[in-house]
């Protein structure tokens, strides 16, 4: 069962999934779940992205990656303009995610959020 949650933005009350995801919470694509597969998602505004926001003109091309390895997650900043941020905090390398972290791309703010098993 999930639980409510502080969030960057207040009480957060999650729904359950069936598969891992991205979950915008603030930003232009508010509310918008990107499923995560096996493999490497890149985040940014071209629409070839697997994690495309196109809609929020502060972040780059290709400005974050996130990799799965085995069943774990990873971030890391491309370069991008304005640098890539988990859980408030800016990263400058390759950072590993936890079920319910934070990610901020640009004016976009994300939630990993691991299916229910």
């Amino acid at each position: 069962m999930e639980t409510s949650t502080n969030s960057l933005l207040g009480v957060y009350r999650p729904q359950p999934l069936n598969e891992d995801v991205l979950e915008v919470l603030n930003g232009p694509e508010d509310g918008r779940l990107f499923p995560l597969g096996l493999g490497a998602a890149t985040i940014g505004r071209l629409e070839t992205a697997e994690i495309a926001l196109a809609l929020d003109r502060s972040i780059s091309r290709t400005h974050a990656r996130v990799t799965r390895e085995q069943d774990r997650y990873f971030v890391e900043d491309l370069e991008s303009n304005h640098g890539t941020f988990v859980n408030g905090q800016v990263i400058r390398a390759r950072t590993q995610l936890e079920d319910g972290d934070e990610i901020l791309v640009g004016g976009t703010l994300m939630r990993l959020r691991r299916r229910q098993v």
